[in-house]
């Protein structure tokens, strides 16, 4: 007992705030240009498919190759799923037609590398289906592991439909791959006026529909990919991207961050069929 300290009951004084670390002009510049190039409204966030909740899942079962039952994708090697999804979506690799289909691709490649398939074999399935020289194939893969953890800050910070931003905009996988990993944190830095995200002379739109987009996640499409064959936090740490349950969602206890926190993690539930983690 005489070791028991009791509380006198006053309140503690509040934790100093941690000061925010420098950014380089040249990041803030670069987060700028990709802000500038999002959608400006209401009309730009609904200009294309997908619109609805049952458009969204059906692109989820067309990134998933659905058409696979999930048990044999399970027991696939990674060379056999990586070249399933090329050919099911080779129009849409060409160039990077489709962002979305492209950065899958990708980061499925990532993955499999990280699973023992040779760099020198996914690289030559990128270049024959995506046409990238070999000089770039590497520097697409580093750009896509950067745009995820941008679209997990914007998600649990103020854009619950950053998942739907390579569908609504082209091209800035190599804006992505310039800007240090350390820096991305500028997005959740962002102040909210209304309905817009500011970054000094910068305003962004945040589109007032919600759409369950979460379930577009690139670690979430890998992993039902896979069938379940690989753990999400298997497939996160492959990609180098903090875990979804761990990811900081800004400094400030807002009730509409949390509210959309609460969004996206719901939808990490739909989007997967592992366990929920305790």
């Amino acid at each position: 007992m005489d070791n028991i300290i009791f509380s006198s009951g006053r309140p503690q004084p509040p934790m100093p705030r941690q000061p925010k670390p420098s950014r380089s002009p040249e990041s803030v510049s670069l987060i700028k240009t990709f802000l500038r190039a999002l959608p400006k409204g209401e009309e730009d966030w609904d200009d294309k498919a997908p619109r609805t909740q049952e458009q969204i899942e059906q692109l989820r079962l067309d990134l998933t190759l659905s058409k696979l039952v999930r048990e044999g994708r399970a027991k696939m090697k990674p060379k056999a799923l990586l070249q399933s999804f090329a050919e099911e979506h080779a129009a849409l690799l060409r160039n990077l037609e489709s962002q979305i289909h492209s950065f899958v691709f990708i980061a499925l490649g990532d993955v499999a590398i990280k699973s023992d398939l040779p760099v020198r074999d996914v690289d030559e399935m990128t270049m024959a289906y995506t046409g990238a020289q070999r000089s770039a194939v590497r520097t697409l893969r580093l750009g896509v592991r950067r745009w995820i953890k941008a679209s997990d800050t914007l998600r649990q910070s103020w854009l619950p439909r950053a998942d739907e931003l390579p569908l609504r905009r082209r091209s800035f996988i190599h804006i992505m791959k310039k800007i240090p990993d350390e820096d991305i944190g500028i997005l959740r830095e962002m102040t909210i006026e209304g309905d817009r995200a500011v970054l000094a002379d910068v305003k962004v739109y945040i589109p007032k529909k919600q759409l369950p987009s979460s379930s577009l996640r690139i670690p979430n499409i890998i992993y039902e990919l896979h069938g379940g064959k690989l753990s999400l936090v298997d497939i996160e740490r492959h990609l180098a991207v903090p875990t979804a349950s761990n990811a900081r969602v800004g400094d400030d206890d807002d009730d509409s961050t949390n509210h959309n926190m609460m969004q996206v993690m719901e939808g990490f539930v739909v989007a997967t069929r592992e366990p929920v983690r305790k």
